[in-house]
């Protein structure tokens, strides 16, 4: 393991531990549940190893999908619920892919998305977009609906194991940050803070490891 995998590995069951016990402490000003702290570290653990190219990732992250389908339930984030069910039946399908989508069924490698791919996926997306607006009229805001469609199509290129993933994490990270601390879901909000920073060593892993494979293919 690299020196900074290791470093980064130990700060990170550091500060698992630290939230893990966030709840018991009386002097946070904001009250805590346990079902959404153990989903937060449960998400940046699945989100972290799969940065690092790690199909245990997914497995984690199903833990941390349903015990937020619990949290944005309490909340009325309906939505949300919708989008963690279709993450957790996804994310079983992206577990087979990783690791049987190659070819002869051998772990699939990373690539892009081709450039018809990212022209058909915006289109839909914007379509998707618009009709969901037009279906709950007015009843969520603009940036619900935007980073719920941004979320849909960036988990898909990220089953597909595409770099491109990366960059819509990246930005649906960052408007996911305030959003989530006007509903008053802090620890959630930190949370996707410290997503954006995953999901750029996410980005610089992807397209390192996509180069090596690229140069290994050509010296075969």
């Amino acid at each position: 393991m690299p020196q900074s995998t290791a470093l980064s590995y130990s700060l990170g069951v550091i500060a698992s531990l630290v939230l893990l016990l966030l709840p018991l402490q009386p002097w946070i000003p904001v009250e805590l549940s346990w079902i959404e702290t153990i989903a937060a570290v449960s998400y940046a653990w699945s989100v972290w190893l799969l940065a690092q190219n790690k199909p245990i990732g997914w497995w984690i992250g199903l833990v941390g999908t349903a015990l937020y389908g619990l949290v944005f339930y309490q909340a009325q984030l309906y939505a949300e619920v919708g989008l963690q069910g279709f993450y957790f039946i996804t994310s079983i399908q992206a577990i087979y892919i990783w690791l049987r989508g190659g070819q002869n069924q051998t772990e699939k490698p990373i690539g892009h998305v081709s450039s018809q791919g990212l022209v058909i996926t915006a289109g839909l997306a914007i379509v998707a977009l618009r009709s969901f607006l037009i279906a709950i009229r007015g009843a969520a805001p603009f940036w619900d609906a935007l980073t719920t469609v941004m979320s849909l199509v960036a988990h898909l290129y990220l089953m597909g194991r595409y770099v491109e993933s990366w960059y819509l994490w990246i930005t649906v990270d960052m408007i996911y940050v305030p959003l989530y601390a006007s509903r008053n879901l802090y620890l959630t909000s930190l949370l996707y803070g410290v997503f954006s920073f995953m999901a750029f060593s996410g980005l610089r892993n992807f397209q390192r490891l996509e180069q090596a494979q690229r140069l290994q293919a050509t010296e075969q």
